[in-house]
């Protein structure tokens, strides 16, 4: 272990601790690209909140990855949650697989508004998957992500993609990335050419594009069956290869901006249920309990670094019916990880004045940062006669 880099962490993380979780974003420079970030996510999020009538047995044993509601992930720092609706007669129900959770689509954005209400400088990001599996008589998912994603007193809240945003654009707001396509545009952004496999060349293909066909670059790590030895050793390689990139990847222009979806989760057991294979709860703690201290061990032994998106099973907590899957651990050295390398691997800014003479931001490549430059920083200034010069505040 590489001493150095612990104390680094440990230092972080106890600087951290001086700020409530709640509100851990406030400490985030405003020109930060959200690519460059480190955000700590939860996996198949509403299975902590709990089990529709009828699923709480085998929910609890088969499906369950979390042990804390959202209002709790939120309190512990969590601001990624992996919602997977399913469509009912009436209403978007949350779901692993075939098991329904108590959780609505609308109310956890709601919730979710709320919070960002009571806390304008943090932000959320949403990873959707249609869980058909899930799906009953009567309902129809497209038009109701379409209806819910329209209605007037969201709408304020959620956020367009695109591949630059920064935290300034996205403070107070949910970012909604869907895997599938409810719409011929997006409210957020659509995610493409998925992949769980364990293969770099699969996991590099990745888009988001959101609405006006603005779109980036995404890579992900979602690789999440680890019942063998070598399985288990195969997700844990995919997971720092992964790291690999993200902490080490340096983005100067538009064109190098790569966000990254990083997933511990998987789950290690299966049964045999109706002849069918199937997870178990404690399977997903059983990966945990291997995958999370593999991260920390990453963090803790290399240089800062961003470590994109991490969704994970069991965030919050440290031990779960026996495991000890150190959830919470996870969750602080992440959102710690971004206060030792941020301000220094942010781009310089230079600020261009507009046609309407107010100012605005821009950095040395020529894309929109914050406004507000310091003195001293260099200008662009473009003249009443069509010249451009380069001035010094």
């Amino acid at each position: 272990m590489k001493k150095r880099h612990l104390i680094l962490l440990c230092a972080a993380i106890q600087a951290a601790a001086g700020l409530q979780a709640e509100n851990w974003m406030a400490r985030l420079p405003d020109k930060a690209f959200v690519s460059t970030l480190s955000i700590p996510g939860t996996h198949d999020t509403a299975t902590g909140s709990g089990w529709a009538s009828g699923y709480a047995a085998l929910g609890n044993q088969y499906a369950r990855t979390q042990d804390l509601d959202i209002a709790a992930q939120w309190e512990a720092g969590i601001r990624a949650f992996d919602l997977r609706p399913s469509a009912f007669a009436d209403h978007l129900n949350l779901n692993h697989g075939i098991m329904a959770t108590v959780l609505h689509f609308d109310k956890v954005l709601e919730q979710l508004r709320d919070s960002l209400t009571a806390n304008p400088s943090e932000f959320v990001v949403i990873h959707i998957r249609h869980e058909s599996e899930g799906d009953q008589t009567g309902g129809n998912f497209n038009a109701q992500m379409t209806q819910v994603l329209k209605r007037t007193d969201l709408k304020p809240y959620l956020a367009n993609y695109k591949a630059y945003l920064r935290v300034s654009d996205l403070r107070g707001k949910i970012l909604v990335l869907s895997r599938s396509e409810y719409a011929s545009s997006p409210v957020g952004g659509f995610i493409r050419n998925w992949t769980s496999d364990a293969n770099w060349s699969r996991q590099t293909q990745g888009t988001i594009v959101g609405p006006g066909n603005a779109k980036g670059t995404l890579y992900m790590q979602d690789y999440y069956e680890t019942c063998t030895d070598a399985e288990m050793q195969t997700k844990i390689n995919a997971i720092n290869q992964m790291l690999d990139f993200s902490t080490k990847h340096n983005t100067q222009l538009i064109t190098q901006i790569v966000w990254v979806l990083n997933f511990a989760s998987a789950y290690s057991q299966v049964v045999n249920l109706l002849g069918n294979e199937i997870s178990t709860s404690n399977g997903y703690r059983d990966n945990a309990a291997h995958t999370h201290p593999a991260i920390l061990d990453y963090l803790s032994t290399h240089d800062a670094g961003p470590t994109g998106i991490v969704m994970m099973d069991y965030a919050g907590v440290d031990e779960s019916a026996g495991y000890a899957v150190r959830g919470l651990e996870l969750v602080n050295a992440i959102i710690a990880n971004n206060f030792r390398y941020l301000e220094e691997k942010q781009p310089d800014c230079v600020s261009l004045p507009r046609a309407d003479g107010a100012e605005a931001a821009f950095s040395l490549h020529g894309f929109r940062m914050p406004a507000g430059t310091r003195s001293g920083a260099v200008r662009i200034v473009r003249k009443a006669d069509g010249q451009v010069r380069k001035v010094v505040r």
